[in-house]
């Protein structure tokens, strides 16, 4: 970092004396970490404090300034000076509010007048820095650093100079990083040390990670930033794309797998994936092969887990869509043989709502139906059956016409009954249920 941080420069002053009441310590802390309701709080408590001195104007001058109002601000620093014309701190705070407030002639006589009447008090040397990293065109990171650790050396306890600090690193480490990468990290890892509320520091952080190939510490740092709400999620996509490729290369699939994953969840296509899709699409077909593994075995829980992963790694795959459906049915079989016919109902529904074309699995909803004396979904269901088999030209393994008939005939629905059976027999006149259709069709023309 050059010279900078090797102490206060020659001729420099100590700090003024300031309140030590603990009510006083946290109101500066509010205000410097920008918390207006917590400042607003314990300045109720504190302003009335009969030896607050001068700090009572300068505390509401930076008060006023954090509600926006640099006019009142502006009045509360000439009442400081009247109240004590031989403190530093008043121009030192008039010179960094005008800095802050995009003032900067303002900020610069005051800053030139306190250093004149006062030298290089920490307040004084505060006020500088400040200036340093705010005025435009001239934001100068390294001046900065130099001016605010002269401060804090001066006064460790130096109150309204952390997020400064923290500034001044970030625009350091910007200065640093197209020609010095580590350099650039040290001073962007003292910006976020100062303070995690500096975004564009742990921003900066984050890319300056990237490019000296620390993937996984930059990762996790956009990741903080995404749920503090800033928006990056192209930046962090791109990145997780990158990071999975470089995993890939370094033999650590299941960590690539992790980094595809999410640069997908935050919106990168197939086709920006690139290798990635690839992966994704083999490692889901491999969940899906356990998935059929378990389910030979009756695995249920398995099975399931592995046709969660399989969703996740590739969706809406028709693969993984059967074999949920299909995992529903031998669920749903299972209960039905335990006669926990209810349940089977459930399951062999969730098997349609999987795959809806599953001609077994709306034959065994029609199973369950009847069962429970719900006599009407029954002949909807293997309606649907009998009629989707007949267009596909698919030969039934059970004699669901019979079925269907027999619910029809318990709605009393005897006319639709016999044309279900007779169409059995005009369609299907070498079918291996013919008999028992005519025999069931003579029983229903006797009643």
């Amino acid at each position: 970092m050059g010279d900078a941080g090797t102490g206060p420069p020659a001729g420099a002053l100590r700090s003024m004396p300031r309140s030590g009441d603990a009510r006083v310590q946290s109101l500066r802390e509010a205000i410097e970490d920008g918390w207006v309701d917590v400042a607003d709080e314990l300045w109720t408590e504190v302003q009335t404090l009969p030896d607050l001195g001068i700090e009572r104007p300068l505390l509401q001058a930076r008060l006023a300034f954090l509600h926006g109002d640099p006019l009142a601000a502006s009045q509360a620093i000439e009442e400081a000076r009247v109240v004590d014309p031989h403190d530093p701190r008043v121009w030192a705070t008039a010179a960094e509010l005008a800095a802050m407030g995009q003032r900067f002639e303002t900020a610069l006589a005051e800053l030139r007048e306190g250093k004149e009447r006062f030298g290089e008090t920490p307040e004084i040397l505060r006020a500088e820095g400040i200036c340093a990293i705010f005025q435009p065109g001239l934001r100068q990171g390294k001046r900065g650093v130099e001016l605010l650790e002269s401060a804090i050396a001066l006064d460790p306890d130096l109150p309204f100079i952390r997020p400064s600090l923290s500034e001044a690193h970030r625009l350091y480490a910007q200065e640093l990083s197209a020609t010095q990468t580590e350099s650039a990290i040290a001073e962007a890892e003292k910006a976020v040390a100062y303070s995690q509320d500096n975004l564009e520091a742990r921003e900066l952080l984050g890319d300056l990670y990237m490019v000296a190939n620390r993937w996984g510490e930059g990762i996790e740092l956009f990741e903080g930033l995404l749920a503090d709400g800033r928006p990056i999620e192209a930046k962090v996509a791109v990145f997780s794309k990158q990071a999975g490729v470089v995993a890939l290369t370094q033999e650590k699939r299941e960590l690539a797998v992790r980094y595809f994953l999410r640069a997908r969840e935050l919106g990168l296509s197939n086709e920006e994936l690139g290798t990635g899709v690839m992966v994704l699409q083999r490692e889901a077909t491999q969940a899906a092969a356990r998935a059929s593994e378990a389910m030979v075995r009756e695995d249920w829980e398995t099975a399931r887990t592995e046709l969660d992963a399989a969703d996740r790694l590739w969706p809406d795959a028709e693969e993984t869509h059967g074999l949920r459906s299909d995992l529903c049915v031998r669920e749903g079989l299972v209960s039905y043989q335990n006669e926990q016919v209810e349940e089977a109902r459930e399951r062999f529904e969730q098997a349609l709502k999987f795959d809806p074309d599953s001609l077994m699995a709306r034959n065994l909803l029609g199973k369950a139906e009847m069962e429970l004396g719900h006599y009407a979904e029954a002949s909807n269901a293997w309606h649907q059956v009998v009629d989707e088999a007949r267009r596909l030209h698919v030969t039934l393994p059970d004699p669901v016409h019979l079925a269907l008939a027999s619910a029809l005939a318990l709605q009393d629905k005897l006319g639709e009954a016999r044309g279900v059976l007779q169409n059995y027999l005009d369609l299907e006149p070498g079918g291996e249920f013919v008999e028992a259709t005519r025999q069931m069709l003579l029983q229903m023309d006797g009643q």
